[in-house]
């Protein structure tokens, strides 16, 4: 027992003791009108001699062990029924409960000689009243009391200033703090706590708990790379609206620059959302984060590889369908048919996953204290299905990464003005090959928050920065080389200026470099045969000057013989009139010069 007992100060007991209370159920309280009335009646009953000796005449004596009992040692106390005490005033209802149960059945009955248990039974369930210990209501279900109608009392042990103790002794007594009445509780005096207060003690010190927020330190450093997407975005789009008139621009088409720009203008964006937790923000604003994410980053995949794609599979498409050397563009209806199917396909699937199963903010824990306290915790966006939805955008969104790789790599030897394909090529290369090594990453550190934010936000940056560079860096350049070209004629700058071309001029492809180097084998072929007839003509023509030289001089000297002599032998002007004839004819068959270069 507590009370009445004394204990050493600063012992275990009398720190174990000093505050503590009990909770009891009650007979009954003062203010209960049939409690007030109870406790009248027996005092009545102790102090009557008569009523007195009555009860210990009627109290058992004889026991089974042979043991007789004096009741008379209770009943002729000072303090017998002085108070009701605990249990008197449960008896008295139960008495009452089971009386008036039995009036109401005989009532209600047919039968006024006799009734069943299980009649009575059903009869006391029904029975309800206000009695001695409150207000009387049975469970139908079970049976028993129904404890909202129950008295309750909390009782406070504290220390005895009263008591007569030795030093250094502490004696406890109990006073009622709070009282349980109608189904509510209604203080007394103020519950005294065990240093002596009464304001409610924390149960366990404070814990600090380490739920592994971002630092702000880690968060600029996600943010700054956003912002180095976004300027750079812009950027290069703000460029392709002021240069869309000039050729370099108009050759790789501005609407396939305008969605490559805006597709990675929101890929850099998703990076905001990972950068919001718990730290920052409530439940409902990290969940919405949380499905933020994933939307961002595949509508922004879906538009920016679509383009790509378009652009490679139409010079392939092309290519393959002839090998004569055209002008050919990628019109914007071209453009916006792979996208909107690529785009489409994500936002079904994201909207699907949205509406069936968002990620939410979940909280897991790593480490508890002794008594279940969280010690170590990280937050995760999760759902029930998000492997499902991650798998089906992942064969998507990859799928047509690989696809579009692959067309890339099969127009990588076609020339083009600005050797678009090629670029493309290898944007898609760095940007598989990175997907590879920090997808995997990924998964490795999503139980460090930390990690995983500055991985993913990586990841983002690399795929959006090379993509944005290799495409526009360029055709910055080419534009910047032509406009500082001040060889240029007017003419041709007339005719750059005023050029309404759209779409990339393919200069070569892979089969007609193949054709082209028959061709070239057979004109060397040609080229080596006219040659040789070349020198053969000269031969000819070098011939036909030294035999004319030698007819000239013959013919002098037989005009200088007719003229000394004054005569004329006619055997010699006969020969050199066949010799002059036939000299003709000899040179008629020279070729001209002109024959020759041809």
């Amino acid at each position: 027992s507590v009370i009445g007992r004394g204990f050493p100060i600063g012992s275990k007991l009398e720190k174990a003791y000093r505050g503590t209370g009990v909770l009891s159920a009650v007979g009954g309280i003062r203010g209960i009108d049939v409690y007030d009335k109870l406790t009248k009646s027996m005092q009545q009953l102790g102090e009557n001699e008569e009523d007195r000796s009555y009860l210990d005449a009627h109290f058992p004596r004889d026991y089974p062990d042979g043991k007789v009992v004096n009741h008379s040692i209770i009943t002729d106390q000072e303090a017998f029924l002085k108070v009701p005490g605990l249990v008197a005033p449960f008896v008295y209802d139960s008495i009452v409960a089971l009386g008036i149960a039995s009036c109401g059945l005989l009532e209600i009955s047919d039968n006024t000689d006799y009734f069943t248990g299980e009649e009575l039974f059903q009869a006391l369930l029904n029975t309800t009243f206000d009695g001695a210990s409150g207000s009387i209501i049975l469970d139908p279900d079970t049976g028993t009391r129904d404890p909202r109608s129950a008295l309750f009392s909390l009782t406070n042990f504290i220390d005895d200033d009263d008591a007569s103790i030795d030093q250094g002794m502490v004696q406890f007594k109990r006073i009622e703090t709070d009282l349980f009445k109608s189904g509510e509780w209604e203080p007394l005096v103020p519950y005294t706590f065990n240093n002596g207060a009464s304001d409610i003690p924390l149960d366990l010190p404070i814990l600090n708990t380490n739920s592994n927020y971002l630092s702000a330190g880690l968060k600029a450093i996600g943010l700054i790379l956003c912002g180095i997407i976004i300027a750079l975005a812009l950027s290069f789009g703000y460029w392709t609206y002021r240069n869309s008139g000039r050729q370099v621009v108009r050759s790789s088409q501005p609407i396939f620059l305008y969605i490559i720009s805006a597709g990675t203008l929101l890929m850099g964006l998703s990076i905001i959302p990972l950068t919001i937790d718990l730290g920052v923000t409530d439940q409902k604003g990290a969940d919405a984060a949380c499905m933020a994410f994933p939307w961002l980053l595949a509508v922004g995949f879906s538009l920016t590889f679509s383009a790509l794609f378009t652009k490679t599979r139409r010079i392939n498409q092309i290519m393959r369908s002839t090998a004569r050397f055209e002008r050919v563009k990628v019109t914007a209806v071209d453009v916006i048919k792979p996208m909107i199917v690529l785009l489409m396909l994500n936002v079904a699937v994201m909207t699907i996953w949205t509406v069936i199963d968002p990620l939410q903010r979940q909280t897991v824990v790593v480490t508890q204290d002794p008594f279940l306290r969280n010690v170590e915790t990280y937050g995760v966006c999760d759902s029930d299905h998000v492997s499902t939805f991650l798998a089906i955008l992942c064969v998507i969104n990859l799928g047509s990464l690989i696809f579009a790789l692959f067309q890339a790599y099969m127009a990588r030897k076609i020339s083009t003005e600005l050797q678009e394909s090629s670029y493309i090529f290898l944007a898609m290369s760095i940007i598989l090959l990175v997907s590879f090594i920090g997808i995997p990453v990924i998964i490795i550190a999503r139980d460090n928050s930390a990690a995983l934010y500055f991985v993913t936000a990586g990841l983002i940056f690399v795929v959006c920065s090379s993509l944005l560079l290799l495409i526009f860096i360029p055709k910055v350049w080419a534009l910047t080389k032509k406009s500082s070209n001040t060889n240029t004629s007017a003419s041709s700058r007339f005719s750059s200026a005023t050029s309404t071309r759209e779409g990339i001029k393919i200069l070569s492809t892979p089969v007609a470099q193949a054709e082209l180097g028959e061709k070239n084998r057979g004109l060397m072929v040609e080229q080596a045969e006219l040659e040789k007839e070349n020198r053969e003509l000269k031969r000819l023509l070098s011939a036909g000057k030294s035999r004319e030289g030698n007819e000239n001089q013959i013919s002098s000297i037989t005009f200088l013989d007719v003229e000394s002599r004054n005569s004329s032998d006619s055997a010699a002007e006969n020969d050199h009139a066949r010799g002059s004839v036939q000299f003709s004819a000899d040179v008629k068959e020279i070729p001209s010069k002109a024959d020759i270069e041809v």
